[in-house]
C-alpha cells in the first residue's frame, strides 16, 4: 500500500528543502512530479530501503503560516495550538502523515540562513520553545557558518558566535518535555577553516544533513527514532563545547562545565546556583537609561549570579538572595501592597530577565521575543521569572495594557511573550510620545501564566484541503519555479525567495562554475532585490537573466521596478562573489570579479491574472521587460500563463519557454500563451 505525506511550508522552498533530503537519503529508483491541485506539487517515489520496496507519495503545500489563515479551508497549526503551541510564532513546515483520511503532523522544521550572533541567536527560540512542548518532535536547522559583512564593502567582518547556552537550551528542551527538540547545523557555503582560523579546531563530524535525513525517514517508517535522536543531541553538545571554547573566559560556562551538565543529566539552574560562578551584569546604553532603570541594574547585580554566562539578558536571584532582593525592589518602588510583597517572595529561586524590548519608535525589538522562550528552555517552565521592561512604550499600548493585558498580548508579540512567560512584570520606561515622562508598572502576572501554559484536551486531527481558497503571491512563485527547476531545459535557477524566504542568497553560472552572492543587500531605494533569478543559456551569444519580481496582481507591481530589478543585478555584480564551485561540488571562497555585461538581463513582473488588464499599460508603468500573467482555471485544474514583451529578443525568450512547456510530460497542466 502506497504512503502518503505531506509537507506543509511558508513556501515552496521550505517544502523542498525537506523533500530533498528525504529523496537525497533514499536515492529512489523512480521520482515523478506532478500537480495535485493549482497549488500544490505532488512527488511519487519508488525505492528501496532495508531490501524492501516501497512506493511513497509525498505532496507539497506551500503558503501555510499564520499569515494565510485565509487562504485554506482549514489551517493545519490549529494541531499545534491544540496540543499547547500558545505563542505567536509557528515554524517554516510541517511533516504530516496521512492515514485514513486524517493527518497527523510528524515533525516540526525551522530553517535559519541568518547569522547566529547576539541577540539574533535566541529570535526564533520562541518557536523551538512554542513548537517543542506539543506532541511533535521539532528540528532547528541552522547554516553554520554565516559572516556579518560590512554594508559598503561588503567584506566580511571577523566570525561571530552564538552564546553556547542557545544550542544547549535545545538539549535542556528535549529533556524537560520528553520531546526531540535539536538543533542541526549544516554545512554553509562560507565554511573554509583554510580559509579563517577561527574554524581551525571544528569537528566537521557536527554537521548533521544525513543524521536529519535519516531521521525523517525512520519517523516516516514509523519506527523507533531513539538512537539517531542521541546522535543529533551528542552532536549538539560538541557545538556547545566548541562554541563554550571560543567564549570569553570567566564569565561563560566552560566545555567541561557543559560535558558535566549533560552527561549527568544536571538542571541548569541547580547547576548554576551551586557553582555561582559569576553575576549576572546587564550592560545598558548610557541613550537607553530612564528612570530607576541604573538603580535596579545596581541591585540585580548585587544579588544575582549568571545563568550559563554573564553576557545573557538574565540572571538568577537565589532563594536564598531572594527577600534581600525584594526588599530593595519594594523599597526601591515603594511598593505598598502586601499580596504582591509576598507573591515576590516565593521560597524559589527566581530569573530577572532585563529587556529594552522596544526600539526608539515603539516598535518590537523583534530578537527579543526570543528572550523568554530561551529561558523557559534552559530552565524550564515551571522556573518563576520576573521581567523588567525598559524600552519606550507606545501611549495605545500603554492604553491597552491599563484595560486588558491580555488584549496586549494578543495583538502584539513581544507582550506575548512576557504575559504567557513571565511571572512578575516591572514596567520603568518612557512614553514614547513624551519621553519626560515615565512610565512604571508593577505586575503580579502569575495566574496569566498559568493560563498560557495550560494545555487543552482538545484533539481534532482533520484532513487539510489541499485547494485554496484564493491564489496569492505564493502561487505564482510556485509555479515559476516549477517551470524552471522541472520544465524548461538549459536554465539553471540562481534565487526564488517567495514570501517566506530569507534573500541568504543569489547565484549565476559563468564558464561552467556557480558563483554565489551570501547576506544580499537591500541597498537603496533605486534598487529591488528580485524574488526569483533564473539564467538561461544558448538563445543568444550570452546567457540570459531573467530578474523577476512576483506579486499578487498587477497592480501591485510598483512603478519602474523593471529598472530597479536590473539595477540591483549590476550593483550585485559590482562586488566579488562570496564563493564560487563546480557545479554540485564543493565551495570555495571566490576571489574572482564577474561583468554583468556577460549577460543579458531581462525584468520581469509576475501576477496573478484577474482579467481585464490593460498588459501595454503594466509593461509602461513597471518599466519591465517582460510579464507573466498567471490565471488559474479551476475547473479544468490548470494555469494558464499569458507571457507579454516589449522587445523582440523577450518574444524569442518567450517562444522558448512555451516550446519546452508544450513539451512537458508531467506537468501538462501549465500552459503557456505569448504576446
Amino acid at each position: 500500500m502506497k504512503k502518503r505525506f505531506r509537507i506543509h511550508g511558508d513556501n515552496i522552498v521550505e517544502c523542498e528543502r525537506i523533500s530533498d533530503l528525504i529523496i537525497r537519503f533514499l536515492s529512489p529508483s523512480k521520482i515523478t512530479r506532478v500537480l495535485s491541485s493549482l497549488a500544490c506539487i505532488n512527488i511519487e517515489l519508488d525505492f528501496i530501503y532495508n531490501d524492501k520496496n516501497y512506493e511513497w507519495n509525498i505532496e507539497l503545500l506551500p503558503g501555510f503560516n499564520k499569515n494565510t489563515n485565509d487562504r485554506w479551508k482549514t489551517n493545519i497549526l490549529d494541531l499545534l495550538t491544540q496540543q499547547g503551541s500558545f505563542l505567536d510564532e509557528t515554524p517554516d513546515a510541517l511533516l504530516t502523515k496521512i492515514d485514513d483520511a486524517k493527518e497527523e503532523i510528524l515533525v516540526a522544521v525551522e530553517f535559519c540562513s541568518a547569522l547566529q550572533a547576539g541577540n539574533q541567536a535566541w529570535q526564533r527560540s520562541g518557536r523551538a520553545y512554542s513548537t517543542g512542548r506539543t506532541e511533535c518532535s521539532y528540528l532547528y536547522i541552522v547554516d553554520f557558518v554565516k559572516y556579518e559583512l560590512d554594508t559598503r564593502t561588503r567584506e566580511r567582518k571577523a566570525l561571530r558566535y552564538p552564546n553556547a547556552a542557545v544550542p544547549y537550551s535545545y538539549i535542556s528542551h528535549s529533556k524537560n518535555h520528553n520531546n526531540f527538540i535539536a538543533q542541526a547545523y549544516f554545512r554553509a557555503e562560507e565554511f573554509q577553516p583554510d580559509f579563517d582560523e577561527n574554524l581551525s579546531g571544528f569537528d566537521t563530524d557536527i554537521f548533521s544533513e544525513r543524521d536529519i535525513a535519516e531521521y525523517l525517514v525512520i519517523k516516516m517508517m514509523g519506527s523507533s527514532t531513539a538512537e539517531v535522536e542521541k546522535k543529533i543531541l551528542d552532536k549538539n553538545i560538541k557545538m556547545v563545547n566548541f562554541l563554550a571554547n571560543k567564549a570569553k573566559t570567566g564569565s561563560n560556562f566552560t566545555p567541561s562545565e557543559w560535558d558535566e551538565i549533560y552527561s549527568n543529566g544536571h538542571d541548569v539552574l541547580d547547576y548554576c546556583v551551586k557553582k555561582n560562578r559569576f553575576k549576572f551584569k546587564k550592560k545598558i546604553a548610557e541613550k537607553s537609561i530612564s528612570g530607576k532603570v541604573r538603580l535596579f541594574n545596581l541591585l540585580v547585580q548585587q544579588y544575582s549570579i549568571g545563568l550559563a554566562s554573564e553576557d545573557l539578558p538574565f540572571g538568577i536571584i537565589s532563594k536564598i538572595n531572594r527577600d534581600k532582593f525584594v526588599d530593595g525592589i519594594t523599597k526601591l518602588y515603594q511598593i505598598s501592597d502586601q499580596g504582591l510583597i509576598n507573591s515576590l517572595k516565593s521560597k524559589k529561586d527566581l530569573i530577572v530577565c532585563m529587556l529594552k524590548g522596544f526600539k526608539p519608535g515603539g516598535d518590537d525589538n523583534r530578537p527579543d521575543r526570543g528572550a523568554l522562550p530561551l529561558i523557559s528552555m534552559l530552565a524550564g517552565e515551571t522556573v518563576e521569572i520576573l521581567t523588567f521592561v525598559y524600552g519606550p512604550i507606545l501611549a495605545s499600548n500603554l492604553e491597552t495594557l491599563n484595560s486588558d493585558i491580555n488584549k496586549l498580548a494578543k495583538k502584539n508579540g513581544l507582550w506575548q511573550s512576557f504575559v504567557g512567560l513571565s511571572d512578575f512584570i516591572i514596567l520603568d520606561a518612557p512614553l514614547k510620545e513624551n519621553n519626560s515622562k515615565q512610565i512604571t508598572r508593577i505586575m503580579n502576572n502569575i495566574d496569566n501564566k498559568k493560563k498560557y501554559l495550560k494545555r487543552s484536551d482538545i484533539r481534532n486531527i482533520v484532513m487539510i484541503s489541499n485547494i485554496p481558497n484564493q491564489y496569492q503571491e505564493n502561487d505564482v512563485d510556485t509555479i515559476i519555479h516549477v517551470i524552471f527547476k522541472y520544465i524548461v531545459s538549459n536554465c539553471f535557477e540562481g534565487m526564488c525567495n517567495p514570501p517566506g524566504g530569507d534573500w541568504s542568497g543569489l547565484s549565476v553560472i559563468y564558464n561552467d562554475d556557480e558563483y554565489r552572492w551570501l547576506s544580499l543587500p537591500r541597498v537603496s531605494s533605486d534598487c529591488k532585490r528580485p524574488d526569483h533569478v533564473i539564467e538561461i543559456f544558448n538563445l543568444f551569444d550570452r546567457p540570459v537573466i531573467l530578474s523577476i519580481e512576483s506579486k499578487e496582481t498587477a497592480n501591485d507591481l510598483e512603478l519602474n521596478v523593471g529598472i530597479q530589478l536590473k539595477r540591483y543585478l549590476e550593483y550585485l555584480f559590482d562586488f566579488v562573489p562570496s564563493t564560487v564551485r563546480k557545479q554540485h561540488d564543493e565551495w570555495k571562497i571566490s576571489n574572482k570579479k564577474l561583468k554583468y555585461k556577460d549577460y543579458l538581463l531581462f525584468s520581469v513582473g509576475a501576477y496573478i491574472d484577474t482579467g481585464n488588464i490593460n498588459s501595454n499599460l503594466i509593461l509602461e508603468r513597471s518599466k519591465c521587460d517582460m510579464l507573466f500573467a498567471l490565471k488559474p482555471i479551476p475547473e479544468k485544474n490548470e494555469w494558464v500563463i499569458t507571457m507579454h514583451a516589449n522587445k523582440e529578443n523577450g518574444k524569442i525568450v518567450i517562444d522558448y519557454l512555451k516550446s519546452s512547456v508544450h513539451a512537458c510530460k508531467y506537468f501538462n497542466n501549465i500552459k503557456i500563451e505569448g504576446k
